[in-house]
Order: structure tokens, then sequence, then C-alpha cells
């Protein structure tokens, strides 16, 4: 039986009523009667998942830095930097303001520290396998001046919340971030970013096209989480629930998604793997749980993931 795209969108019009969505990712959008629309499944994350390796060590499994937070904004700077740590980065670096140093060290003793003076120095930068930016950054001119020095770096980086905000008013730096960099919106960042749109439908044929000028990986969150590829295929994350409607869980998930490109994952394979692994984790804890906190969600990932594994025999 075919499923449409209408029933993944909360709003719809008569073009996505007769868009069919590919059940896996296994056919490309090259191969005739492909749908560019698919529906991620176990399948395919068992495909794309790697196991941890006997012999490795923290050097294996990358180094995620966490550009985030602001004097009053450090909860986000910390579920971002969580939500990279349980997702097993092998190493996370945190560069938040100086008067938020107790608390990550006091919330997160595994998080290392970097002060923010040092990300002047470019070429400092180049040793993280992953940058993830925006997190409670604030749009003051210092959150300006670090995205224009990540432009400069030329490194994909995993932009969120103020980040977007920025960027949404700076088409200069938008359009010359690097290649595989990964955006990801929610519905309102999204129309701040490329415009107001009157529905669903118009969104993803829009993330579609700036997908591919880009050259990255729009993740545009809702109910269903759409994740865009560079090609402006639309890969639809059936995972989450409403148990799942509070603050924190974007902070987490752009540090999930940072994790899994610091440990090698492709740009397009890191956003399936946050966007899978973040709503299943939720799935699992809403089983018992009436509403679920970010923190909750972020401790879980690590005993969903090794779930998922044991289960699918990997």
């Amino acid at each position: 039986m075919a499923v449409f795209l209408s029933t993944f969108l909360p709003d719809s019009d008569a073009s996505s009523k007769l868009q069919v969505v590919d059940e896996g990712l296994g056919k490309l959008s090259s191969e005739e009667e492909s749908s560019p629309y698919k529906l991620i499944g176990d399948r395919d994350i068992k495909a794309i998942l790697k196991p941890r390796r006997p012999f490795s060590h923290k050097g294996t499994y990358g180094h995620a830095l966490i550009i985030a937070g602001d004097m009053k904004t450090m909860g986000a700077a910390l579920l971002c930097a969580s939500g990279c740590l349980h997702a097993g980065a092998g190493l996370t670096t945190a560069t938040v303001p100086e008067s938020g140093l107790t608390a990550l060290n006091s919330a997160l003793p595994e998080v290392m520290y970097l002060d923010r003076k040092h990300l002047v120095k470019i070429k400092s930068l180049k040793k993280y396998d992953a940058i993830a930016v925006g997190p409670g950054l604030g749009k003051q001119l210092e959150a300006v001046c670090i995205l224009e020095e990540l432009m400069v770096l030329k490194q994909a980086v995993i932009a969120d919340a103020d980040a977007l905000n920025i960027l949404s008013k700076r088409e200069d730096l938008l359009f010359h971030l690097a290649k595989d960099s990964i955006f990801t919106p929610h519905l309102k960042e999204f129309d701040a970013l490329f415009g107001k749109h009157k529905n669903w439908w118009e969104r993803l044929q829009t993330g579609r096209t700036m997908a591919k000028k880009l050259g990255s990986v729009i993740v545009l969150k809702n109910q269903y989480t759409f994740i865009i590829d560079q090609q402006g295929d639309v890969l639809i994350n059936p995972t989450g629930n409403p148990a799942m409607a509070q603050g924190g869980m974007g902070d987490v998930l752009t540090g999930m998604i940072a994790a899994y490109v610091a440990q090698g994952y492709s740009a397009k394979a890191a956003a399936i793997l946050g966007c899978y692994f973040h709503g299943k984790a939720g799935d699992e804890l809403a089983m018992g749980h009436y509403n679920i906190t970010a923190s909750q969600l972020a401790a879980q990932v690590p005993v969903t993931v090794k779930a998922f594994q044991n289960k699918s025999g990997s």
C-alpha cells in the first residue's frame, strides 16, 4: 500500500497528497520511478551505524567543539554539550562565557573548556573534527564575529538557534559557509532564513532548492523531522513523540549530530543518526513518562543505541 507525503505533514495541499514516499533509503533519486521522499527505517540505521571496535580509544571517535551559551543562557550550552557527550564523541570541548565555567565543570566534568579568546585563532580550530554553533549563543557582536571567523575557516559546521538567527540577516555568511554544513531550523527559524511560507509543502520545496544551492543538509524539525540532503532528497524521520515537546530538545539534537560528524560520519549520515536516535530515545522514555526533559533524553541516548545494536545483531 502506497504511503503519501501528506501523512507526515501537519498541513498539506493537493500537491503533497500526490507525492509517494519510498520506504527505506535504498532507491536513489536518479533511479527510474524513485521518489525524492524517503521514509527512514531500522534497516537503514543498521546499515549506517558503525559498532565501536576493540582497541579503539578516545581519539578514535573524534573531537567536537561546541560554541554555545551566553551569561543568561548557559543551559542551552550544557544541553548541547551533553547531547554530544552521550552520542559518543571521543572528546567534547565547549567554548562558553567564563562565567559559565563553574556550571560546566559541575554538570559535565567530562567536557573540556576553551576560552572564547581562542576562537579568533583560526588555525587552532582545525584540530576539531566537528564544530556546532548557536545554542544560547546570543545575537550580539561577539556571536556575529564568531560566525565570520568560521566562514574564513572553511570548515563545515552544525548551525542551530542563534547562529541561524544571525545567518537569516547575513546572506553573505549563509552562502559562504563551507559545503556539507548542517542547518537545524524549526519552523520559525526556517521561515526567517528562507522567507515566509503558506504551508509545509512549500517549505519542503524551498528546502530542497536551498539544500542543493548551499551544498548542505537542512534538518527541518517537526513531529516528523525532514532531513533534506545535498541532492534535494527529503528523508523523513519516523521517531519522536509529543512527550518531547519541551525546551532544550533541539540543543541536545545539535550536540548529537556534532558527535556523529566528529566520529567520521558524513553530514547526511550524521543528521540521520542524530534525528533517529534522538526521537527513539524519546519514544522509549515516553513509555513510562508523560513528558520528558532534554536532560533525561540525552542520558537515554547511549542506552537506546545499545539496545538497537543488540536487537539488530550488530
